[in-house]
């Protein structure tokens, strides 16, 4: 059988252009799509841009495509966390609450013995005038002893003890101890009661930095109290010609009328007894010294069991 070219031909051609014509039409159809899309012939055909972060009253408000975790928000019902400094105050407070009623003004008859060396460290004297002086002691036994300094009671045997707390405040008491290396002196307190005590620390725990509370009757201020920290330990230091090897080194204010004063931790335990202080040309310095309470251990194993 004889092959028709022609025929071959015809049938390629029209497919062609039918499916040049589906094409064309089916672009067309697009790009009038794209447009009304885009808003006008001039739109671009890219995807439209994430919408602006929304502002608030109070700032940037986060984007609610990325919302937060519940455990990440915070609560705000939640009760506020412990204020550290409220806690410490409410500690000192605790720990001289208990430690002022043992406090105790001391007075002697005689006025105080005149400052002997304005220019450097000078032992604390009393406050007072020609009628008497005034210093402090700290009862460390219920049964009434009390700790103060040489300076305080000078050559005294019978002093005046004045409390803080109790019905009866004013009580006569005896001279039982003195011990001249470390400059402290025990009374005895005339009276059967039970009294207020606070006991004695083992000073050689004491660091430097510790903080530490010193109360005395400053220039007639009774029970005052002043607070600072430990500034050094074992200080070796020469009063009046007296060499102390061991002291106790402070920051707290301490003037006349401190003598004989507790310096008391922040247990509310007697680290040591107040007893002198660097005062160059009559300016305070921020240097004081205190007798450590192992030193008055001798003292007291004689009389207090």
């Amino acid at each position: 059988m004889k092959k028709n070219r022609n025929f071959t031909v015809k049938n390629v051609l029209w497919p062609g252009l039918f499916l040049l014509t589906l094409f064309v039409a089916a672009l067309a159809s697009n790009v009038a799509v794209f447009r009304t899309q885009g808003g006008g012939a001039g739109a671009s055909l890219l995807p439209n841009p994430a919408p602006p972060i929304q502002m608030s009253a109070g700032g940037v408000a986060p984007m609610a495509a990325v919302p937060l975790p519940e455990a990440a928000a915070p609560a705000l019902n939640a009760a506020p966390a412990p204020n550290a400094a409220l806690s410490m105050q409410d500690g000192v407070n605790q720990v001289l609450a208990r430690v002022l009623p043992a406090v105790v003004s001391v007075s002697k008859p005689s006025p105080p013995d005149a400052p002997q060396n304005t220019g450097g460290t000078a032992f604390i004297t009393p406050y007072g005038g020609p009628a008497g002086s005034t210093g402090a002691g700290i009862i460390v036994d219920d049964r009434g002893y009390v700790l103060t300094t040489f300076q305080t009671v000078g050559k005294s045997e019978l002093v005046k003890i004045h409390l803080y707390s109790g019905t009866r405040r004013d009580y006569l008491a005896d001279v039982v101890g003195v011990d001249p290396s470390c400059d402290l002196v025990l009374l005895k307190i005339r009276g059967t009661r039970t009294f207020p005590a606070v006991p004695l620390a083992d000073s050689d725990r004491v660091k430097v930095g510790d903080i530490v509370f010193a109360i005395g009757n400053p220039f007639g201020f009774s029970g005052s109290v002043t607070m600072g920290i430990v500034s050094s330990n074992n200080r070796k230091v020469n009063i009046g010609g007296v060499k102390y090897p061991d002291l106790i080194q402070l920051d707290a204010a301490i003037n006349e009328g401190n003598d004989g004063g507790p310096l008391v931790n922040i247990n509310g335990e007697v680290i040591g007894i107040n007893m002198a202080c660097l005062i160059p040309d009559h300016r305070f310095s921020g240097i004081g010294f205190a007798v450590p309470s192992n030193d008055a251990a001798p003292l007291l194993s004689g009389q207090v069991q």
